[in-house]
C-alpha cells in the first residue's frame, strides 16, 4: 500500500511538477521568447556601439551630435519633421 501511494505520488509529480514532462513545453516557449529578446537586445547595443563610436572618435559627426542634442534637449524647429521610435 505504501510503495503503491509512494510510485502514485512521484508518478503524478513527474508528469505534472514545476518540472514535470508537460511542463517541457511551456518552458521551451519561454526559453524562444528569451532568446528572441536576447536578439532584440544584441541589435540594439550594436546600433548603440555605432552611434557612440562615431561619438568617440576625432572628428565627431556633426548630424549625429545634433540630433542627440535635440533630442535630449527637446529643442526642435517649427519646420523640423520628428519620427519616434515606436517604444513598447
Amino acid at each position: 500500500m505504501l510503495l503503491g501511494t509512494l510510485i502514485a505520488f512521484f508518478g503524478f509529480h513527474s508528469l505534472t511538477g514545476e518540472r514535470g514532462l508537460l511542463m517541457r513545453d511551456n518552458l521551451d516557449r519561454e526559453i524562444a521568447a528569451a532568446q528572441e529578446h536576447l536578439q532584440l537586445l544584441k541589435k540594439e547595443n550594436t546600433q548603440l556601439e555605432s552611434r557612440i563610436s562615431l561619438m568617440r572618435s576625432d572628428i565627431v559627426d556633426k548630424d549625429i551630435l545634433e540630433e542627440m542634442a535635440r533630442s535630449e534637449l527637446g529643442l526642435f524647429a517649427d519646420n523640423d519633421i520628428l519620427i519616434l521610435p515606436n517604444i513598447d
